[in-house]
């Protein structure tokens, strides 16, 4: 069996559980070192943390509607089994480690929809870093999400560049040297009858001379 073939089976597992596992312990952290606070509280370079729990989705967007919560957390449980079917049977590492990224993080904040308040499948999750202090709130899940959707995308785009193009244009036929078809005929004037050859005819038979002196007989 080809080796290429372990490659999902075999990376795939082992990069989402390290991206859940992160995602899971940088939460736990943040939680436990910034809950009840208000405002930036850590700096590393341009990044913030800042603890928010978050009951809508992406950038807070869906607060107070449950039911909508309930469809994009189901929705994304679907969306991470196809993740997981095409991680296992990718033969490449960019995209066993792409679909590994889009399953960990969808993983990891799944499982804040499941376990925290205020309900199951409505949970809300909990983001700590952004950018300058400013701008949306996110965890490493999202990262890991945002990161795998463009390495799929990446690694499907030159896949499907070096595969080669097939032409719908006819085969020409092969050169090579062509029959002279000889000076076309005046259309004019129609072609003349081939003459046949005359057969020599028969020679007279020459006249035998007589001796002298005798007649010549005829």
């Amino acid at each position: 069996m080809n080796p290429h073939q372990y490659t999902g089976r075999l990376l795939f597992p082992l990069a989402a559980l390290m991206v859940i596992a992160a995602d899971q312990v940088s939460k736990a952290l943040a939680v436990a070192a910034w809950s009840g606070t208000w405002g930036p509280q850590a700096r590393l370079g341009p990044f913030r943390a800042v603890l928010v729990h978050n009951a809508g989705v992406a950038f807070g967007l869906g607060n107070g509607r449950p039911a909508l919560i309930t469809m994009i957390t189901l929705t994304g449980a679907v969306a991470t089994l196809a993740a997981v079917c095409a991680g296992l049977r990718a033969h490449g590492r960019g995209l066993a480690c792409g679909m590994a990224l889009i399953a960990g993080g969808s993983v990891g904040n799944g499982a804040d929809r499941v376990v925290r308040a205020p309900g199951p499948l409505r949970g809300a999750v909990v983001d700590w870093i952004t950018v300058a202090g400013r701008g949306p709130v996110f965890n490493l899940a999202d990262v890991a999400l945002v990161t795998g959707t463009l390495l799929t995308a990446a690694v499907l785009l030159c896949s499907a560049a070096r595969r080669p193009r097939v032409s719908l244009r006819t085969c020409a036929p092969r050169s090579g040297p062509t029959p002279d078809p000889g000076p076309a005929p005046d259309p004019g004037c129609s072609p003349a009858p081939r003459s046949r050859p005359r057969t020599p005819s028969a020679a007279p038979a020459p006249l035998r001379r007589s001796p002298p002196g005798r007649p010549a007989r005829w």
